[in-house]
């Protein structure tokens, strides 16, 4: 051996520790790993809770707002004509409810008083619409939060209609409070949206309420949400844009060509985002009915992401998150490689205690084989009282161990040798019973032969000549020429002659064998398949050849049959590739035993097999100056192989 026992015992203690180890710590860090992909799930979940609580929280006092006002204008509190009362109603609700940023009344006239939050010249703006008024167009007025009057201005231009607005339109044909879609104010430039309210009287519509709310804020909360510090969430509506999110500048375009719109999420500049949900704006509509987590993959990081929908709201929006997996698992991979780093460590010292204590514990085993050495050269006695050692070392009798070896090797030997001579010897018997069967069997295929012959010439004398008998004869004939041609060919191999060698079709030979084994396979259920190019001659014992590629077959029908394959199938391939003809034959069956050393004389697998057929066949071919081989690459049955040159 390369490797001394004590080098190997204490390789061998110091591997088994590292791998307990590694075990130890991998299945820590798989364990803790699904903990904290969980943690990160549960994480979302909870992000997506609260970003659900928060947008019903920010968007219910503007329902609740425009509700109030219907109810007090449909009870005659606020008179509907009375604009200065109208006026200060709709204030003192947006003063109450920060969040709204305008509310306004419009009615079937097309009259209009709307209160909104401004940046100047005061803190609040009404704008007032009268159709039948004095004053042409629409009227401003700026007031401080006590209500006093700041500025106020006439724009005679100002043709608004809120009847042709979308909100009341939709109020109108509804009868219902409504959510219109995320747009972009045309005031304040940023994305909101408003809820309408139709005010009854008398069974009639009287007019629409709207309140208009920023979700701005919506986005200044998503980038305060704590997730991981590569996480990110952002809200979708049923279109597909993207109505909130940690960054605003991502979410409205404006090249300034076009109007101010919001984009959507396959035009987003977050890649990850894109990655996770860009699918969703394929769709026509976004339906997500209820909580869905999935995993995905951007630029080779796993990522973790949560599609919940905002249904406490009444809106068909929908929270996305998304979080990569290593804002999780990264502290978890870093541990493992700095206990792998210490599992290595701790190994190397215990190798170097165990390589001193395995020193130790063989000293007497050392001492103990020069002794079996010595003994066993006759240097030393056997009957020498043995060196100081272990107990069950002083039992062991290496050189009586050796002998017995020894002599049974050479009993195997000797039985090996005994078989082999049974076996040459009835195989030299049967090459005698093959020659004299030859002789015995030529005189009767001769006779066949001429008997055939003068049969032809009777049949081809006939005035009304058979063809299907000329066939059959012709054949019968061909086949009494070839059993004579194999005959000789057996009696030339018996006496170790080469048999004459000369050029042949190859083409006609497999067209032969497969007129000779077709009944043979369909007996057995097998189905050959012939797949043979157009071939040039090859110069060899025709004969030869032709046992070669029989013996093949049946070996490949016999495997087949015993094995009962599902498919019972052989296919014989003859082509040419590099200089040389290729016949190869394949079955279905269950393969070649790998204990099955193939080409040896007297191995086989066959129950009631000789272990002569391959043998002699490879023979044969190496005499034609070809090469015959098995071909391991086969996945499904047994694959030979013979090359013959051309």
């Amino acid at each position: 051996m390369r490797f001394s026992l004590g080098f190997i015992l204490a390789l061998s203690l110091a591997g088994l520790q590292f791998l307990v180890i590694v075990i130890v710590v991998s299945t820590s860090y798989v364990t803790s790993e699904r903990a904290m992909l969980q943690y990160a799930r549960d994480r979302l979940a909870e992000a997506g809770a609260n970003a659900s609580a928060h947008s019903n929280g920010f968007l219910k006092p503007a329902r609740e707002s425009a509700e109030l006002s219907k109810r007090v204008f449909e009870s005659g509190i606020v008179a509907k004509g009375d604009f200065s009362q109208l006026e200060t109603f709709l204030f003192q609700v947006l003063q109450n409810q920060t969040q709204i940023s305008g509310i306004y009344f419009g009615d079937e006239s097309g009259n209009f008083t709307y209160v909104m939050r401004t940046d100047g010249p005061g803190p609040f703006r009404t704008k007032i619409v009268q159709t039948q008024g004095d004053v042409a167009g629409a009227k401003f007025i700026w007031r401080n939060p006590d209500y006093s009057i700041v500025e106020t201005a006439v724009d005679a231009n100002d043709d608004f209609d809120p009847r042709t607005r979308p909100w009341y339109e939709s109020a109108k044909r509804d009868r219902a409070t409504i959510w219109t879609k995320p747009y972009i104010f045309f005031s304040s430039r940023q994305p909101g949206i408003t809820v309408a309210v139709p005010v009854m009287e008398n069974g009639t519509l009287a007019g629409v309420i709207g309140v208009d709310i920023e979700i701005s804020a919506i986005s200044k909360f998503l980038s305060q949400l704590a997730l991981s510090e590569h996480a990110s969430a952002l809200i979708l509506d049923e279109s597909g844009h993207v109505i909130a999110h940690p960054n605003m500048a991502q979410i409205m375009e404006n090249d300034g060509t076009t109007p101010l719109r919001l984009i959507e999420i396959g035009e987003i500049s977050d890649p990850v985002a894109q990655a996770a949900f860009a699918r969703l704006g394929a769709a026509e509509v976004i339906q997500i009915e209820q909580e869905t987590q999935s995993e995905f993959k951007y630029e080779k990081n796993e990522y973790v992401s949560l599609l919940k929908p905002l249904s406490s709201t009444g809106l068909p929006w929908t929270i996305a998150v998304y979080a990569p997996e290593t804002d999780f698992t990264q502290s978890i991979k870093d541990n493992r490689k700095r206990n792998l780093w210490l599992a290595a460590a701790i190994t190397f010292v215990a190798a170097l205690a165990g390589l001193a204590l395995s020193e130790l514990i063989l000293r007497p085993v050392r001492v103990f084989a020069v002794r079996t050495a010595l003994v066993s050269q006759g240097a030393v006695s056997e009957t020498d009282p043995l060196p100081a050692t272990y107990r069950e070392l002083g039992k062991a009798n290496e050189t009586l161990i050796d002998q017995i070896a020894q002599r049974r090797k050479a009993d195997a030997r000797i039985h090996e040798l005994n078989r082999d001579l049974s076996h040459f010897s009835r195989v030299n018997l049967m090459g005698q019973m093959a020659t004299g069967l030859a002789h015995e069997l030529s005189q009767p295929l001769t006779a066949i032969s001429q008997n055939v012959d003068a049969a032809i010439t009777t049949a081809q004398q006939q005035d009304n000549e058979n063809a299907d008998l000329l066939s059959i004869l012709r054949e019968l004939d061909d086949q009494a020429h070839r059993g004579g041609d194999i005959l000789r060919a057996l009696r030339g191999f018996v006496r170790k002659d080469q048999g004459e060698m000369e050029p042949f079709d190859v083409n006609e030979l497999v067209k032969q064998a497969e007129s000779l084994l077709h009944h043979e396979a369909i007996e057995q259920g097998v189905t050959l398949r012939f797949d043979v190019e157009k071939l040039p001659q090859v110069t060899g014992n025709r004969i030869q050849i032709a046992q070669i590629l029989i013996n093949l077959v049946r070996n490949a029908i016999e495997a087949i049959t015993s094995a009962d394959s599902a498919t019972k199938e052989v296919m014989i391939r003859a082509f040419e590739k590099a200089g040389e003809l290729e016949i190869w034959v394949e079955d279905s069956g269950p393969g070649v035993d790998p204990d099955v050393t193939l080409f040896k004389q007297f191995e086989t697998s066959k129950k009631d097999g000789m272990g002569l057929g391959l043998s002699i066949c490879r023979t044969l071919a190496e005499a034609n100056g070809g090469r015959l081989r098995y071909d391991r690459s086969s996945k499904n049955g047994a694959r030979f192989c013979l090359s013959l040159p051309i």
